[in-house]
């Protein structure tokens, strides 16, 4: 076994005699400064304390850093520092203030004069990448000063924005803490260790690096992106990205976010393979940003013709250039030998994600979880084949290649063995790119000990959709579209990836030198002859080559031919990995099938309802189902080995909703390799982890074994491990996590609920029993856009009238309402006959409610039901004030639905599956629950006439209407009613509901009618004792809570959430009482 201590990070390296002085000089500097009294004060005690620190003199640093020409004082408080044009530090813009937190603005509005004065001075070309700082010697706040039009000459104040890079508090700091960061934006001496958290403050989306570089890379590419060869990358990108987010998010400040990622990351992988410190020239930085210098190091594929190199085109080089030597200036301070981490996910996870779509699709892997599972996979087989077939920035793959560096050794050996056992694929196009740079990067060092060319196995295509062959026969060809055009490759390309890529080539290079040109068969043939003899030696049909090099050519002469070779050598990859891995893992995305592409949508809902049965009698919930599932059953399907072990990082709803209960019981069946299926082998909860994803997740880990016809496959239990603590920060190593988190072990068994299924830690259960009442509950109305129904009575002085009031859109609607209904307010009269009320789940406590909420609803009553009028019929039936909200209404939802709702109008939305029209106005009670809620909450409301009192007035409405965050039952029993809420407040039952929710996720879980599976709640009986006793405890809970309301128990608390523990601490005893009586009906519903 290989030294641990090669990969482990070593860190920045401090004398004791370093730390000892800076907590003296700091601790005299921090106590000095806060005594004094005016701006010059602080400033020149400032710049005592850098004399201190880093011995530069008080005249202010006239050798600031390596490469500073000069300084300019402004005036006597406030210092310009100049330095290289094309270096991020150096170039730094201060105010002093006497105190930052009552003189921010004018120090902000300083620092804006100041850089417009310098930029009008210099040409837009050659202008300084100023940083600026607002300081009062305790309080430092850094901005990135940018401007909209950068070929602007006179440049005016208020056409500086300033961006915020950070703000701190030096009394927050340890004393090295105040050295670093000192230095970070004054000298930048020291050699930094790259962990995360540097490498993120100076290259992440609020570092002065992005803001400088991006405005640069941005404005550039708005002068090329109109010509042919390079909106066809814009367009293809775009292409990925839909696959990926499931609609149309590329832009062209996404696009430009991506370039500066993936030109960030080859520097730094030639800053790691040659660990130069001087500065590089222009032709050397192109040769690197075309690739060429990794070529010509025998890294053959690290940078191809992807869709962030036309930085290095020719239009392009100066700006890339420019760029490039602005990263340098940063990156060159690293010592990337001491790399121990994915640094790069965490810029990754900040800049690859369109900013509207941060909750979907992508769930990036702290290093701590990727490493215990590559271990768990790895520690009795080092040598396996392992492949991520969704590897994002290439977490779980730099861990592998570092795992398997420690455990075989750093020899020639082993750097084969990895680059033909770690494989990665992602359909994004960024994360390839940053993939293969952290797979150099582990390789470090290994790198020098290859005896020829390799090539890094990351590869950019669909691992779940495959190539498909244009015709279901063994010998038809397999098809792709390529810029609207059907290319045709023979299965005899695909009998190795070697000869596939150089076929590739091949046509590629022969459509480069025949453009222009009428080449014949022949003469292709002859070319094959000279420069790739093996071509015509592997049986490989010529003329469709030679087909698709003309389609090549054809693109290179409409200047559309730019990525095309690169894409047709990713994209049949996955067809060469079926079947060749003795490991699986990653962390798949987490999006569920709703927010996929529709024509993606197709291939999906074949594959989970066909081809998997995912969802076997549940196909109603594939709206709900994540991809991730799909993924973990696929991916084992297609290229795992018999006996191979897959490993992936899920949500935690894989134990309990109805969309995994195929998987959690293991009905679901494989596609290609039918005799085979998975067994689970273990299971990790980390639920109790701290910081870690938004929502809660687990690691499944599972066999792919052989599936015994005829038998119904058992369901044992599943070892597992509950993982708990809180760890120092997100990206933490194995080490620290260790030291961290405490591991439970475990036990995961099936428990079934009729329909329903769930893994809990409780011994194996299957009740077929549910309660009488689930069929009779029902969610209510889509009071939606909120804006549009919730009123509120317009005041005035003169008060208002009762039968047909000024209403408008209510505050709180408008509050709480969605971006694209932020600016409804409507404003109206409306027959008070069409006023009702309505409670929302944010108004439910236990055994009560708050105050009703106002609502405007079409609605007129038939009987056990309700009838709705549209605008038509309202004005047709003398209703002109309703009819005209109606119509304002119509308007507006016209103009802001989004496309899930164009074929609905705003009456279709709010009577979606009648659920508004269907609610029964005889009826007396109702017994409410909210849907969302992680304690128990019911209460009985009657349906008595509502009384809203608006100043000295009243305003009385007859019916009370239930909205979608509630789920409601109906009765005339007053005592069936009391006695159902008994049960639905009881502790009995919320424990019996604990292994459905999901307690630690951002928005909270879901209930619907879980409640019912768990907690057979038997039907009403005024006979029984027992069912009386429930009814009188709930009815004395409700009155209980009904005085306290009305004697203003609440006081000034506004929380939901204290209310709601407030009234359960007043119900104490009552609910003690309750819990008894609710355990022994429950346990007899099941016998």
């Amino acid at each position: 076994m290989g030294k641990r201590s090669k990969l482990q990070e070593k860190g920045t390296r401090m004398s004791d005699t370093r730390q000892a002085k800076w907590e003296q000089i700091v601790s005299s500097y921090l106590e000095s400064v806060q005594a004094q009294r005016s701006e010059p004060a602080k400033s020149q005690r400032f710049l005592l304390l850098l004399n201190e620190l880093f011995g530069v003199q008080p005249g202010f640093i006239e050798d600031y850093v390596a490469g500073i020409e000069r300084y300019v004082k402004v005036k006597h408080k406030d210092r310009i520092l100049r330095g290289r044009v094309d270096n991020l530090f150096g170039n730094l813009v201060i105010e002093f203030e006497r105190d930052l937190n009552k003189t921010r603005r004018e120090a902000e509005e300083q620092l804006q004069r100041y850089v417009a004065c310098l930029w009008s001075q210099e040409a837009p070309a050659k202008r300084a990448p100023y940083l600026c700082m607002a300081a009062d010697g305790i309080r430092f706040v850094v901005y990135s000063p940018t401007i909209e039009e950068r070929d602007k000459s006179d440049i005016q104040p208020e056409e500086v924005r300033l961006e915020l890079v950070e703000e701190v508090d030096l009394t927050t700091f340890k004393p090295p803490e105040v050295y670093f960061w000192l230095d970070r934006y004054f000298l930048r001496k020291e050699i930094l260790a790259p962990t995360t958290e540097e490498i993120v403050k100076d290259f992440g989306l609020r570092s002065h690096a992005f803001h400088a570089a991006g405005q640069t890379l941005l404005a550039r590419w708005g002068s090329l992106k109109d010509q042919p060869e390079f909106s066809v990358v814009y367009e293809s990108w775009a292409k990925y990205l839909l696959i990926v987010y499931g609609t149309s998010v590329g832009d062209e400040e996404l696009f430009i976010r991506h370039t500066y990622l993936s030109t960030l990351a080859k520097l730094m992988a030639w800053h790691r393979l040659t660990g130069e410190r001087t500065d590089p020239d222009d032709d050397r930085i192109l040769f690197l940003l075309e690739g060429q210098f990794f070529k010509e190091q025998g890294i053959e594929n690290f940078l191809e013709e992807d869709f962030f190199s036309w930085v290095a085109r020719e239009e392009a080089k100066v700006t890339g250039v420019e760029t490039a030597r602005q990263l340098l200036s940063l990156l060159q301070n690293y010592n990337l030998r001491e790399l121990s981490e994915d640094v790069l996910k965490s810029l990754y996870q900040e800049l690859v994600d369109p900013a509207t779509r941060h909750d979907l699709g992508e769930y990036y892997t702290p290093d701590w979880l990727a490493h215990r599972m590559i271990r768990r996979l790895l520690e009795d087989n080092p040598q396996g084949t392992l492949l991520d077939p969704s590897c994002g920035s290439g977490t779980f793959l730099y861990l592998a290649v570092g795992e398997k560096r420690e455990r075989l050794g750093d020899t020639r050996q082993t750097l084969e063995h990895i680059l033909d056992s770690v494989v990665g694929v992602d359909i994004h196009p960024l994360a390839v790119t940053v993939a293969k740079t952290n797979y150099i990067l582990a390789l470090g060092d290994l790198l020098g000990k290859r005896k020829g060319k390799v090539s890094i196995p990351i590869y950019l295509a669909d691992t779940i959709r495959l190539p498909e062959r244009w015709a279901e026969t063994a010998l038809a060809d397999y098809e792709v579209t390529i810029d609207d055009q059907t290319i045709y490759l023979p299965q005899a390309l695909l009998e190795s990836p070697e000869l596939y890529d150089e076929a590739i080539e091949a046509a590629k290079d022969f459509a480069v030198q025949n453009v222009g040109r009428q080449p014949t068969g022949e003469q292709f043939t002859n070319y094959l002859r000279a420069q790739h003899s093996n071509l015509l030696e592997d049986d490989v049909p010529v003329h469709k080559l030679f087909v698709i090099s003309k389609a090549l050519r054809d693109l290179i002469e409409s200047r559309r031919d730019t990525i095309w070779a690169f894409v047709l050598k990713n994209i049949y990859k996955p067809l060469f990995l079926k079947g060749n891995f003795d490991f699986v893992v990653g962390n798949p995305p987490w999006i569920a099938f709703r927010f996929m592409e529709p024509a993606y949508q197709a291939f999906l809902k074949r594959q989970i309802i066909s081809e998997y049965r995912l969802l076997r009698g549940r196909g109603h919930l594939i709206t709900q189902m994540e991809v991730a599932t799909l993924f973990l059953v696929r991916a084992a399907d297609l290229y795992l080995k018999a006996g191979g072990t897959i490993a992936f990082v899920l949500p935690k709803s894989l134990f309990s909703v109805g969309q995994h209960d195929g998987l959690r019981q293991r009905t679901f069946k494989f596609s290609e390799g039918t005799l085979q299926t998975l067994f689970w082998r273990e299971v990790w909860d980390c639920e109790n982890v701290a910081p870690l994803f938004k929502v809660p997740a687990c690691v499944l880990i599972a066999e792919k074994g052989e599936r015994v016809a005829g038998t119904a496959d058992p369901a044992p239990a599943i070892p597992g491990q509950i993982l708990s603590g809180k760890l120092e920060r997100k990206n933490a190593s194995l080490a620290e996590a260790e030291s961290a988190l405490t591991v439970k072990a475990v036990a995961f068994s099936l428990h079934t609920r009729g329909r329903r299924s769930f893994w809990g830690t409780e011994r194996a259960t299957d009740l077929q029993a549910v309660s009488f009442y689930k069929n009779l509950f029902a969610n209510g109305a889509t009071i939606y856009p909120r804006s549009f129904w919730f009123v509120q009575v317009k005041p005035s002085p003169l008060g208002f009238n009762p039968n047909l009031p000024l209403l408008e859109t209510a505050d709180r609607a408008i509050a709480r309402a969605k971006d694209a209904y932020k600016s409804v307010f409507l404003k109206g009269t409306v027959e008070s006959r069409f006023l009702h009320a309505t409670l929302l789940s944010t108004d439910l406590l236990p055994f009560g409610h708050l105050d009703y909420r106002l609502v405007v609803l079409p609605l007129e009553l038939a009987g056990d039901h309700y009838r709705l009028l549209d605008a038509a019929e309202a004005h047709k039936r003398g209703f002109l004030h309703l009819a005209q909200w109606l119509e304002k209404v119509e308007e507006e939802w016209a103009e802001r639905r989004g496309e899930k709702a164009e074929r609905m109008t705003a009456l279709g939305c709010l009577d979606y599956r009648r659920k508004l029209t269907i609610q029964n106005p005889q009826s007396k009670y109702r017994v409410v629950y909210p849907d969302v809620q992680r304690v128990p909450i019911a209460a009985v409301v009657k349906t008595d006439e509502v009384v809203f009192s608006i100043g000295e007035q009243e305003l009385r409405v007859l019916n009370v209407v239930f909205d979608h965050t509630a789920y409601a039952y109906e009765t005339n029993d007053f005592g069936e009613a009391n006695y159902l809420t008994s049960f639905l407040n009881s502790a009995v039952t919320d424990q019996r509901l604990a292994s459905l929710r999901r307690r630690k996720q951002k928005t909270h879980p879901h209930v619907h009618k879980k409640i019912f599976d768990v907690a057979p709640i038997p039907q009403f009986d005024p006979t029984s004792p027992a069912h009386r006793r429930l009814a009188e405890l709930g009815k004395n809970c409700s009155e209980e809570v009904e005085r306290w309301l009305e004697a203003g128990g609440p006081g000034k608390v506004r929380s939901i959430g204290k209310l709601r523990s407030m009234v359960r601490e007043m119900l104490s005893d009552e609910l003690g009482q309750i819990d008894g009586w609710v355990e022994p009906l429950l346990h007899a519903s099941e016998r």
